[in-house]
């Protein structure tokens, strides 16, 4: 018996979407100020996206409010590096993956939002864009502070 991911039975879309309108206003240490993209996903839009993606739909209603507001909480901007949040995501999809980190693949990642937080979630990612500049705005965004330093964008080097 497959379940749902909790994307498939509810979603905080509210609270998301009040962090993502509150992130285009932030100016310092987010990755919109690395290059222009006209495209940008939020990365608060993008980082509960993938969790409730990638982990069930909790069995009761009182486990699903709960879960609504983690990730209410786990998409506002000043928690995007938050390693207690962060550390129980990466928890939550582990074991809802049989302890191997999801693959993710973006094949058209543009400005890199979405790859980026899948790093942060600790998935296996992969992500390429046909657009040159996107190309380079990715390396710099996703390979670059592994290989360098992380910059402060809460990326780890998961087995690599």
């Amino acid at each position: 018996m497959q379940t749902n991911s909790f994307i498939e039975a509810d979603f905080p879309i509210k609270k998301v979407s009040e962090h993502s309108v509150r992130e285009k206003n932030i100016r310092h240490g987010h990755i919109s100020t690395l290059h222009i993209w006209w495209a940008r996903r939020p990365l608060a839009a993008s980082r509960a996206s993938i969790y409730a993606a990638l982990t069930p739909s909790p069995e009761s209603e009182e486990e699903r409010k709960e879960k609504a507001e983690f990730i209410a909480n786990l998409s506002a901007w000043e928690n995007s590096l938050n390693e207690e949040l962060l550390s129980r995501a990466r928890k939550e999809i582990l074991e809802a993956n049989r302890g191997r980190p999801p693959k993710v693949l973006d094949p058209f990642a543009g400005g890199g939002a979405i790859p980026l937080e899948a790093l942060r979630l600790g998935c296996e990612t992969y992500a390429g864009d046909l657009n040159p500049v996107a190309v380079l705005i990715l390396k710099a965004t996703l390979e670059f502070p592994q290989k360098y330093g992380n910059w402060g964008l809460g990326i780890r080097n998961w087995g690599r």
